[in-house]
């Protein structure tokens, strides 16, 4: 299906989660998806020819040593129109938009623009200098609501397209709450909770990932030493009643653990306040903990939630392009 956006896309992405997340563009005619820098350079020399250009370390001495031999080669792509192209970069790339780049993308074709859409929270990125590329920017988009006013961004939420076929395995075990994530401070409320869940006789499968070495582990919960596949978390999700959402420390913006709850029908258990305020909020599907949770009634576990075709087709990435190409100027 061909969508009447002013610009073509180059979504310059990242693997695990996204690729799942941003499925909906992978097959459109005017979008492509990357995600590594490799794409174009087939040999072992031309590789390291990318990554040397991109270094660091080399930058420190001389900025993109190899441009004129990196650059044209970069993202290939073909269209079947003369539109401008919008390249779309995630915050995850910044040896990418922190170098020149983003000048000779310009050079290309005066049309063309850049985008930068941050899925973390900007204070987590330590080579991000907002007021830096804000400057070589024609959009800042963040998740994050706090961000966003902060730093002066759009606000988009993270999207997610729905796996409409997904494979259960039979081998994956029923649970009545899901929660996996990075412990990023808060896994002493993970603990809490778990401890709170299994106390009432409810069947928790907690993951928690990259927890300090001298914190405290408790029997039950899975503590990974690397991420799950993302295909593999939703196997977790699919099998479980509700979805478990901790926000990190200072994040004020919607998480994938919605999106997932919406998308494949679940509950949500989540401290995440601003959801009350939300069109996504549905009392009896979202349930809110409190700072202190102890002794909640959970006995909706046992109801079914089951969220509109309308909702779940708004988180779509298309609806991120429609955004994007409705706040670009079109030369």
């Amino acid at each position: 299906m061909n969508y009447s956006f002013k610009y073509n896309y180059l979504i310059i992405g990242d693997g695990g989660y996204y690729l799942f997340g941003y499925r909906d563009l992978m097959n459109l005619p005017n979008t492509r998806y990357f995600i590594d820098y490799y794409t174009g350079f087939d040999s072992i020399w031309s590789r390291y020819i990318v990554r040397l250009n991109f270094s660091r370390v080399v930058n420190r001495f001389v900025k993109n040593p190899f441009k004129r031999v990196v650059y044209p080669r970069l993202y290939p792509h073909s269209f079947n129109d003369n539109k401008p192209i919008c390249y779309l970069f995630f915050g995850c790339r910044p040896y990418i938009y922190n170098s020149s780049y983003i000048e000779y993308i310009k050079q290309q074709d005066s049309r063309n623009k850049c985008v930068l859409y941050m899925q973390d929270l900007v204070a987590r990125n330590n080579y991000l200098n907002i007021e830096e590329i804000r400057d070589k920017m024609d959009l800042l988009l963040s998740y994050d609501k706090g961000d966003c006013e902060k730093y002066g961004m759009h606000f988009y939420s993270t999207p997610m397209s729905r796996i409409p076929n997904l494979i259960i395995k039979d081998k994956q075990e029923k649970s009545d709450f899901y929660f996996c994530g990075k412990a990023k401070g808060r896994y002493k409320i993970v603990h809490q909770l778990f401890n709170e869940l299994t106390v009432h006789g409810y069947r928790c499968d907690f993951n928690i990932l990259e927890i300090p070495s001298n914190a405290e582990h408790i029997s039950g919960i899975n503590y990974l030493s690397k991420p799950l596949d993302y295909e593999e978390n939703l196997q977790h999700v699919a099998k479980t009643k509700c979805v478990v959402e901790i926000m990190q420390e200072g994040a004020d913006g919607f998480t994938p653990r919605l999106w997932e709850s919406v998308l494949y029908d679940k509950h949500l258990l989540s401290n995440n306040m601003v959801l009350k305020d939300s069109h996504y909020y549905k009392s009896g599907y979202i349930h809110l903990l409190e700072e202190c949770f102890v002794d909640h009634d959970y006995s909706w576990i046992t109801s079914t939630a089951k969220y509109s075709d309308e909702i779940k087709e708004s988180l779509s990435p298309i609806n991120l392009l429609k955004f994007i190409d409705s706040h670009l100027t079109y030369n």
